[in-house]
């Protein structure tokens, strides 16, 4: 499913921006981890506008999926290589 692939892509974003591993995550909202990873990483040219990635979000897989907290599946997303720079 969609929402699963997406919730496991975002938890696995943040949980790399922070420096945690994705299961150290309180269960959030695909909205939510959405807005969150936003803040986190906005600022740069690597994401779209807010505006058009929550509508994209929303369009894909539907509001109440959107807004919802509970996992109904596990999801794998392959992790990038983790690239260190000195």
């Amino acid at each position: 499913m969609a929402a699963e692939k997406i919730r496991a892509l975002l938890e696995g974003r943040i949980a790399r921006l922070l420096g945690c591993d994705a299961g150290d995550l309180h269960s959030m909202k695909i909205g939510s981890m959405a807005h969150f990873l936003f803040l986190l990483v906005g600022d740069s040219e690597v994401m779209p506008g807010f505006n058009t990635a929550m509508s994209t979000l929303r369009d894909l897989i539907g509001f109440e999926l959107m807004w919802s907290v509970e996992k109904t599946e596990e999801a794998k997303v392959e992790e990038a290589p983790k690239v260190v720079v000195n």
